[in-house]
């Protein structure tokens, strides 16, 4: 006959039906509670359960005998009836053991599982958390064995037990044979990769990981759904933040089209024990000097700041500044008085970081078509020539297109009469085309046959266009339809200007640049022409950086209203949605019209002006030339600035690799995929290595390669890349696209950036696991503690109820309280 078993399951949360009977089964089965968060499995069996029958029945014949017994004695009701259940519980459980009960459950089997034991070996552990104190590595240290040192205790007595396996961790995962090889000088805490590592061998029992919480690789634990959970148990280190201690948090670069402050960058900064002091942010240029500082009082003991330097100065091209918190006073940290401020805080690793500055090379080609010549080329020329990263090449027209009679011109004769006298003949326009110059242009063949007829001219020269008082019929339907895939497809920019041949007179209405216009052209209006408007900025416009001209807005609002009167205005009436208006004029009749409106077409887009005299700014004064001049580089400043190159250049770090993409366009802005990428990397100590991209399986025209930076500070990257010349395109499409960028490499930036006890990770590490969080000096608890978990490798552990003292001692009480019962109340 099969044993009889019964089986309570301890696993949190799950229902208990009969608490006082798995309470008494715990304790006569001599057994302890284990925590709620493991799972133990014990089992009550009997190996001969044919005789539970005669049990059950003299249980019956005993427990009639008892109560026929006491019915016949005086007394008390209640104090008989309790003194009946105690010699019947007795009773029934001495008939129990008749059936031979045993209690099994299942225990780990000795050697066969494994307990990881990863020991966080970073700097940030080197620290010490009040000034002259010990660092938190002494503490380490101490509990897991010093060199030299035998083993602790509790790491002896929980080898007895299960296989240890220890591993220190940094940058990188390693098996020590002692935590004596521990040296707290890794730049970085990837603890979620070593937990996920560790993790995936079949017999891990537990992982036991000394850290401070501080994680520098933060969602990189990457479990399959299906996996067995092992229990992290987090041992913190630490018990304070480290005071006096600066440190920068976060630091970024924005990049704006304002002439004034192009770049500002944004600091959060961070002080510990700095109460009632000065701490200040300085930006520090390639050759140490100040470029820029900001000073802030602390009035906390631990207070966080965010403080915006605006460099007034940026070069164009890839330029490093290095970012520095420190106390207001102090030199720079990377001098040989910086133990100055050394003996003031904990650390000085997370007081700098460095970053780049993109502002671009250039040229930045813009192409300017112009239906007749007038002030807005001069003024915009004159503006640009302190600007040379543009340049403008420009198509006016300075006749229109005839049509062409034999009387008219000399025998023989079939170009314009405009052209009579002048030396080549042969490349002059005929009657029955238009009469255009060429301006800007770097060389002979550029724009020789007018506005370009294919996307290899178009998209690859220019990152903008220029349509200035010229009407749709100057372009042939392909040419504007080349215009709209310029913008929706390259991500170029559209700026159309003011005047009798734009917009609605222009005839543009229902034309593919039309449609990319943020205004609509189909509404016609009887009303006057306007008469001395003025310049307004809307509420989206001062948001713009680049319409801006001064430091504040009161400045720009005295300069707005010194501006003088417009007369030639192409009014609108309504906006496309997804349009903003930027600016308006306001006429002396108090009707607000949309001067200055933009809206996104596809990947560019596309900007409207809508004054045709916006050079009666410029003429003002001398100082309102200064202005216009500004305005005109900031406006075409903003266009460019987001429109993508043939060749780009990406960086993202990722653990120790830096990754590097370049997405690489042929003159048709086409992925192209037949080229050779190669990088050139200089490092912080003018090192340069060489390194070739591979095409990427992922993208077509994207080529990808890693790179593993060492020495902190600014790396500098070219990528240059050799397109392979094909029977489609000219001899141009060899010639080499370029590229230069860079980054900072600041591994102790993450590594110190919180020097707190990360308590909250441990404790969601824990509960997510199953383990429990722990200090350091619970670790000689670790053997008890881990005897109670699920293992992997388990034997299952039987032991007989009978030779249980908890059951020789529940007669003995049972019998003593029926006894107790009967002298109280004195029954016979």
């Amino acid at each position: 006959m099969p044993a009889l078993s019964w089986s309570w399951q301890r696993v949190e949360g799950c229902p208990v039906r009969a608490p006082l009977l798995k309470l008494t089964f715990l304790l006569l089965a001599g057994t302890l509670p284990a925590p709620p968060r493991f799972a133990c499995l014990t089992t009550l069996s009997f190996q001969h359960p044919d005789r539970l029958w005669l049990a059950a029945l003299l249980l019956a014949v005993g427990v009639g005998f008892l109560v026929w017994s006491y019915r016949r004695t005086s007394g008390h009701a209640g104090l008989r009836l309790g003194a009946l259940l105690c010699k019947s519980t007795a009773w029934a459980l001495l008939l129990t053991c008749l059936g031979d009960p045993v209690v099994s459950r299942p225990s780990p089997k000795i050697g066969e599982n494994d307990v990881v034991l990863l020991a966080d070996d970073s700097g940030s552990l080197s620290v010490a958390e009040t000034a002259g104190g010990k660092p938190r590595s002494d503490a380490v240290q101490a509990a897991l064995g010093r060199s030299g040192d035998a083993r602790p205790d509790w790491m002896n007595e929980l080898g007895l037990q299960f296989r240890l396996k220890l591993h220190a961790l940094g940058t990188q995962l390693r098996s020590v044979k002692d935590f004596s090889e521990l040296t707290f000088t890794a730049t970085a805490s990837r603890l979620e990769q070593a937990l996920s590592t560790v993790s995936r061998s079949a017999s891990v029992a537990a992982v036991v990981v000394i850290t401070d919480g501080q994680p520098t690789d933060r969602g990189a634990l990457k479990l399959a759904a299906d996996a067995r959970k092992v229990p992290f148990f987090p041992v913190l280190v630490g018990e304070q933040t480290p005071s006096p201690d600066l440190r920068l948090l976060e630091t970024s670069v924005t990049q704006t089209a304002f002439e004034d402050t192009p770049v500002t960058i944004t600091t959060r900064v961070e002080a510990v024990g700095y109460a009632g002091r000065e701490v200040e942010v300085v930006v520090l240029d390639g050759e140490g000097k100040i470029a820029v500082r900001e000073t802030a009082r602390v009035t906390q003991s631990q207070e966080s700041r965010t403080l915006r330097l605006k460099l007034p100065v940026a070069k164009p091209g890839v330029g490093f500044y290095r970012v520095q918190v420190r106390e207001a006073g102090l030199v720079d940290l990377q001098s040989p008085k910086k133990e100055q401020s050394a003996s003031r805080e904990a650390t000085l690793a997370n007081n700098e970081r460095h970053v780049k500055v993109d502002r671009g090379s250039g040229p930045y080609r813009v192409l300017y078509v112009a239906g007749r010549p007038n002030w807005d080329y001069k003024f915009m020329r004159r503006a640009l020539a302190e600007d040379p990263e543009v340049q403008v090449p420009a198509l006016i027209r300075i006749a229109k297109r005839e049509p062409k009679f034999e009387w008219r011109g000399r025998t023989g004769e079939s170009s314009n009469p405009l052209f009579r006298g002048f030396g080549d003949q042969a490349n002059a326009q005929r009657y029955d085309q238009p009469v255009l110059i060429r301006l800007g242009t770097k060389d002979a063949k550029e724009l020789a046959d007018g506005f370009p007829k294919t996307a290899e001219q178009l998209f690859g020269e220019y990152r903008a266009i220029l349509l200035d008082d010229v009407e749709a019929e100057f372009f042939s339907q392909e040419q504007m339809n080349l215009i709209e895939r310029f913008v929706s497809e390259r991500g170029g920019a559209l700026l159309t200007l003011g005047g009798q041949e734009c917009y609605q007179q222009g005839g543009y209405e229902g034309t593919p640049v039309g449609r990319m216009m943020p205004v609509y052209l189909d509404r016609t209006s009887s009303t006057p022409a306007v008469e001395n408007a003025r310049l307004e900025l809307s509420r989206e416009g001062w948001l713009e950086a680049w319409t801006r001209l001064r430091q504040d807005r009161a400045g720009d609002e005295q300069r707005l209203a010194q501006m003088p009167g417009f007369y030639a205005v192409n009014q609108t009436f309504s906006i496309k949605p997804g349009a903003s208006v930027l600016a308006t004029v306001r006429t002396p009749d108090d009707r607000s019209l949309p001067a200055w409106v933009a809206q996104r077409y596809g990947e560019g887009r596309v900007m409207s002006v809508l004054i045709a005299d916006l050079w009666r700014w410029g003429m003002q004064d001398e100082a309102a030339r200064r202005d216009f001049d500004k305005a005109w580089r900031q406006m075409l400043r903003a266009l460019i600035v987001d429109v993508p190159d043939r060749l780009r250049v990406t960086t993202t770090a990722d653990g120790d690799r830096m990754k590097i993409e370049v997405h690489l366009r042929d003159a048709a802005f086409l992925p192209q995929d037949d080229a050779m990428v190669r990088l050139e990397i200089t490092t912080p100590e003018g090192k340069r290595s060489e390194l070739f991209a591979e095409p990427s399986p992922k993208e077509s025209g994207l080529y990808e390669t890693d790179f593993y930076p060492s020495t902190p500070g600014p790396y500098r990257l070219e990528a240059q890349a050799r397109l392979a010349p094909t029977e489609a395109k000219d001899a141009t499409a060899s010639a080499m696209e370029s590229r230069r960028t860079g980054w900072g490499h600041d591994p102790l930036a993450a590594e110190f950036a919180d020097l707190s006890p990360g308590r909250a990770w441990a404790e969601q590490m824990a509960h997510d696991s199953g383990g429990q969080v722990l200090s350091l000096a619970d670790l000689p608890k670790l053997p008890e503690l881990l005897k109670n978990i699920r293992v992997p490798v388990e034997e299952t552990v039987t032991k007989p109820l009978w030779h249980s003292p908890w059951v020789f001692a529940a007669l003995l009480m049972l019998l003593a309280g029926e006894w107790f019962l009967r002298r109280k109340g004195g029954l016979a």
